[in-house]
C-alpha cells in the first residue's frame, strides 16, 4: 500500500484515477509480503476482497453513486461477525472459529460506505489482554520494533495501519483496547461515547465496557471512518463537528492522566502540551480524586462480565482456552457480588465527576501510556522509573476510567522516545465525540507526529 489517506483513495477510486481492484491488490500484496514479519491478521480475504473491489469498479463504470470511503482497505478485528469470513475470537474456543454469518451491523454500514474487508485482523486472545501476544495464534508484531509487543487488544487492527498495510481498521475497546495500540503503534484511535456504536454480533468481553471505534492513520480519516459507522444523520453531524474551530476551547490537564509517567514518556508529552497550548483558548491543570480506586473497579467489572460471558465454554472446553487468559478468565469467579455492586457504585461516583470537571473545561488531555512497550519476550512486566509493574495495570491505568464512565477518548501520536510512539490523550464528555476529534483534528493539522512511518519515514506532511 501506499502512504495515501482513505479520502484519498477513495477520491482516486471515485474519478477514475485507480480501480478498486487496483488498490485492493496492492493492499493484499503488502499483507503477503509483511505477513511473516508482522503477522497482523488471522485470516486473509483474497478473493472475496477481489470480488468487492471489481463490484465497486463495475458502479463506477455505470456511473452509479459510490460510497464516501469506496474502494478503501478495511481490516476488522477479528472479534466482530463478517459474511464471508469465521470469526475466531483470537482462540480455540470455537475449534476453527465460528463459520461466517451475517456482517455485523458496523461491517455492514462500512462496506455500505464503500470499504473493502480484506482480513480479519489479529487480537489478544477474546480481547482479554493489553499485549496481542496470542497463546494460539502468535504475537502481532509492533512494526517499529518487531521485538516489541503491539499493545493490545485490538493489536493486529494497529499493527495493519501503522505498517501501510491498510487505511482503516475496526477495533474494540474494554479498557483501553483501541488506544493502548494505537498508541504503542504511532496511529490515531478512537474510542466514542458507549452505545454511540452498535456493539452487536460483537463478540463481548464486558458489556457495560465494551465500545467499537476507527482506527486509521490521522483524525481526519478517523472521523470519515466513524460517520460511516453510524446512521446518515449522526454520521454527518459528526463530521461536521470534527471539523470545528478549536481556540475557543479550554481544555484541562487531568493530573490522573499525568501521573507517575516515565521519564522520557513525561518530557515527550510535557513538550506535547507546550505545542498544544497555542492552539486552545486556555490550557489548566485538573484534578479528579474520584479517579483514585477507580482501576481496581474498572478490573472488577471486566473479570466479572467476562467470566460470565465465557461461563459455559469455560465450563465445557477449556482447553480452548491459551493458559494464561484461561487463568486470568477464571480469576473472575472470585469476584463477589459485593465487590461487582461497589464497582458499579465507583462507576456513578467517577461519571459524575467526570460530569463536574466538564463543567469548568471543555476537554481533558494527559497520557496513553505511561511507558514503552515491553518486548514480546518478556510481555507481562514494565518498569518505570525503577518500579516494576504489570502490563495490564500500566497499560490501563489511563484508560480504563473512560471505558467506566462511558466518555470519548481519543489517542493520537505526540513524539517519539528511542524510536517508539508515545500517544496522548483527549477526553471529552458523554455526547462530545465531535469536539474531541476536532481537537485532534487541529493538532495534527499543527504537528506531524502522525505522519511519520516505522523506518523513519514520514508520508506526510502536517497542514496549513
Amino acid at each position: 500500500m501506499t502512504s495515501r489517506t482513505a479520502h484519498e483513495v477513495a477520491s482516486d477510486v471515485a474519478r477514475g484515477r485507480v480501480s478498486a481492484r487496483e488498490v485492493v491488490t496492492a493492499s493484499l500484496d503488502a499483507i503477503e509480503r509483511e505477513q511473516p514479519r508482522l503477522n497482523a491478521f488471522i485470516t486473509v480475504m483474497r478473493a472475496s476482497a477481489l470480488a468487492a473491489a471489481e463490484g465497486i469498479d463495475r458502479r463506477r463504470a455505470r456511473r452509479e453513486p459510490l460510497g464516501p470511503l469506496a474502494g478503501v482497505p478495511l481490516a476488522v478485528k477479528d472479534l466482530l461477525f463478517t459474511h464471508d469470513a469465521p470469526t475466531t475470537a483470537g482462540s480455540r474456543i470455537y475449534g476453527e472459529g465460528l463459520p461466517a454469518q451475517a456482517d455485523a451491523p458496523v461491517v455492514r454500514r462500512l462496506r455500505r460506505a464503500g470499504c473493502v474487508v480484506v482480513g480479519k485482523a489479529n487480537l489478544h486472545e477474546v480481547a482479554l489482554g493489553v499485549t496481542n501476544v496470542n497463546e494460539h495464534f502468535g504475537a502481532a508484531h509492533n512494526p517499529w520494533d518487531t521485538a516489541r509487543v503491539s499493545g493490545g487488544s485490538s493489536g493486529g487492527s494497529a499493527v495493519a495501519v501503522a505498517a501501510d498495510l491498510v487505511p482503516l481498521a475496526i477495533g474494540t475497546d474494554t479498557r483501553g483496547s483501541i488506544r493502548i495500540p494505537a498508541a504503542a503503534c504511532g496511529i490515531t484511535g478512537f474510542k466514542p461515547t458507549y452505545g454511540l456504536v452498535s456493539v452487536e454480533h460483537v463478540i463481548p468481553l464486558a458489556h457495560s465496557l465494551d465500545h467499537v471505534g476507527p482506527m486509521a492513520r490521522s483524525v481526519d480519516d478517523a472521523a470519515l471512518m466513524l460517520a460511516a459507522m453510524l446512521p446518515p444523520a449522526k454520521g454527518a453531524a459528526l463530521l461536521r463537528g470534527s471539523r470545528a474551530a478549536v481556540k475557543r476551547f479550554v481544555i484541562g490537564i487531568s493530573e490522573y492522566h499525568m501521573r507517575d509517567l516515565d521519564g522520557p514518556i513525561a518530557r515527550a508529552l510535557e513538550a506535547a502540551l507546550k505545542e498544544l497550548r497555542p492552539l486552545v483558548r486556555d490550557l489548566r491543570e485538573v484534578r479528579i480524586p474520584e479517579l483514585d480506586g477507580v482501576q481496581e473497579a474498572s478490573t472488577v467489572l471486566a473479570s466479572s462480565e467476562a467470566v460470565a460471558f465465557h461461563d459455559a465454554f469455560l465450563r465445557t472446553h477449556p482447553e480452548g482456552y491459551g493458559p494464561q487468559v484461561r487463568q486470568r478468565m477464571e480469576a473472575g469467579y472470585a469476584r463477589t457480588a459485593v465487590e461487582y455492586v461497589r464497582a458499579q457504585q465507583k462507576r456513578v461516583a467517577v461519571q459524575a465527576a467526570f460530569s463536574e470537571a466538564f463543567g469548568s473545561v471543555d476537554l481533558l488531555v494527559g497520557a496513553t501510556l505511561p511507558v514503552a512497550p515491553p518486548t514480546i519476550e518478556a510481555p507481562t512486566l514494565v518498569h518505570i522509573n525503577g518500579r516494576e509493574l504489570t502490563t495490564v495495570e500500566a497499560f490501563t491505568r489511563y484508560n480504563g476510567p473512560q471505558n467506566v464512565a462511558g466518555i470519548p477518548a481519543l489517542s493520537v501520536p505526540a513524539g517519539l522516545v528511542k524510536g517508539l510512539p508515545v500517544g496522548l490523550q483527549v477526553m471529552g464528555a458523554m455526547g462530545r465525540d465531535a469536539m474531541v476529534l476536532a481537537l485532534g483534528r487541529a493538532w495534527q493539522r499543527h504537528t506531524d507526529w502522525h505522519a511519520r512511518r516505522p523506518g523513519g519515514q514520514a508520508a506526510r506532511r502536517a497542514g496549513p
